[in-house]
């Protein structure tokens, strides 16, 4: 078993538009750094709900801030995309990636964004599958045409080619009986959520996507099992988490000596550790820094290790000591 995160890139009222995307690409990293398998986005149009409105954008940056976790797409909504021009991005991003991005795919089911793209919602199987049909041609015959009702494309050849041969896995979106049927035989990996119930509609899906393998001969193998996602909200996710610190303190040297001759001082403190002197540090909004630029941070007046004199202010900038070594 793997385990992934997966982002929608919801936007609270309280939080800005371009502070969620920043700290959702900072949480991918963080997905990385912590030891989870890959990275899954979605799409979504119009709403607070998702701001991820391009999944090959996204998966674009975090392709180029990551090195091992595998990167997915759960999923591109095909009915509002040109597949010709997906096909293109993707096969960016697989480059991009050395090879890590899966390639989810969906129908769509919300109205207010098919009504943005003008797409009607009634097509939306229809334009989903010829989509994907393109886009498999795309990636992997060097000259091809096609013609469908929704989509006439002459001949063409469409560079680059995806790094995986002979195309990125594809994952299929199946929330009804008949599309994890259909995804079974067509030998495609399902992709189910528990955003539409709980692990009981999990192992039903299961079931059905099994049976349907067996009925078409096509025994299901680990490539093939079923993937769920399940979305979680809480404070990590605008809140950045403090890293644990070593408990030993470093110094940084500072251009001023102190009386007693230490000009060793502790990182977090503004006074010698030995007889509370001035230090030349000041806050980081001072620009007269110490001369090595260091950014001095306040220490506590509990520190043991910083002696704070009677009348001294911790309140950041710079505070004036009087030696007590002499």
């Amino acid at each position: 078993m793997r385990f992934g995160t997966y982002y929608f890139l919801q936007a609270p009222p309280s939080v800005g538009h371009p502070d969620v995307i920043r700290r959702e690409i900072e949480q991918m990293v963080w997905t990385e750094e912590l030891g989870f398998d890959s990275i899954w986005l979605t799409e979504h149009h119009f709403i607070d709900y998702g701001l991820s409105v391009s999944p090959a954008v996204l998966a674009a940056a975090a392709a180029t801030r990551t090195r091992r976790v595998r990167i997915g797409l759960a999923a591109a909504i095909l009915p509002f995309h040109d597949p010709i021009r997906l096909a293109e991005e993707l096969a960016i991003v697989d480059i991009l990636s050395e090879g890590r991005l899966d390639v989810g795919v969906g129908r769509g089911n919300r109205p207010v964004e098919f009504e943005g793209y003008r797409v009607p919602q009634i097509e939306n199987r229809e334009r989903f599958e010829e989509c994907l049909a393109i886009m498999l041609k795309a990636w992997t015959l060097e000259r091809f045409a096609f013609e469908g009702r929704h989509f006439t494309i002459p001949e063409v050849r469409v560079i680059p080619k995806p790094l995986q041969r002979p195309h990125p896995p594809v994952y299929v979106v199946c929330t009804s009986p008949d599309t994890i049927e259909a995804t079974a035989l067509r030998g495609a990996p399902m992709l189910n959520s528990l955003l539409r119930g709980g692990p009981e509609q999990l192992a039903k899906s299961r079931d059905t996507y099994v049976k349907a393998c067996e009925k078409g001969a096509e025994a299901p193998t680990r490539s093939r099992a079923c993937w769920a996602a399940g979305a979680f909200r809480g404070t990590s996710t605008w809140r950045r988490p403090m890293p644990r610190r070593s408990p030993r303190r470093r110094t940084r040297r500072c251009g001023t000596r102190s009386r007693c001759g230490d000009s060793s001082f502790p990182s977090g403190s503004i006074g010698c550790t030995r007889c509370s002197s001035r230090g030349s540090g000041r806050s980081r909004n001072d620009s007269r820094t110490c001369r090595t630029n260091s950014s001095w941070r306040r220490a506590s007046p509990s520190d043991p290790r910083t002696r704070w004199p009677r009348g001294s202010r911790n309140s950041g900038g710079s505070a004036s000591a009087r030696c007590s070594a002499g």
